[in-house]
């Protein structure tokens, strides 16, 4: 997961880590560990955090699919 996009498309369009938090009904302590990849999204997760911040298709890849190929490689 390319950690630092994620967070500066979610700083750019004016969203903490409380407001998605609270959109995907965790804690924010919860969203915190998983934008940090201590914590894997779910597939749900990334549908509303990709809806949510609006990504287009190439951020979206670039951001999520860089996770799992690294997932896959450990």
């Amino acid at each position: 997961m390319d950690l630092k996009k994620l967070k500066g498309i979610r700083v750019e369009k004016g969203h903490t880590q409380d407001t998605l938090a609270r959109k995907l009904g965790v804690t924010t302590k919860t969203y915190n560990r998983k934008e940090l990849g201590i914590i894997e999204f779910n597939r749900r997760e990334l549908s509303l955090i990709i809806k949510e911040l609006e990504m287009n298709d190439d951020d979206a890849m670039e951001i999520f699919f860089t996770l799992m190929i690294t997932n896959m490689a450990t």
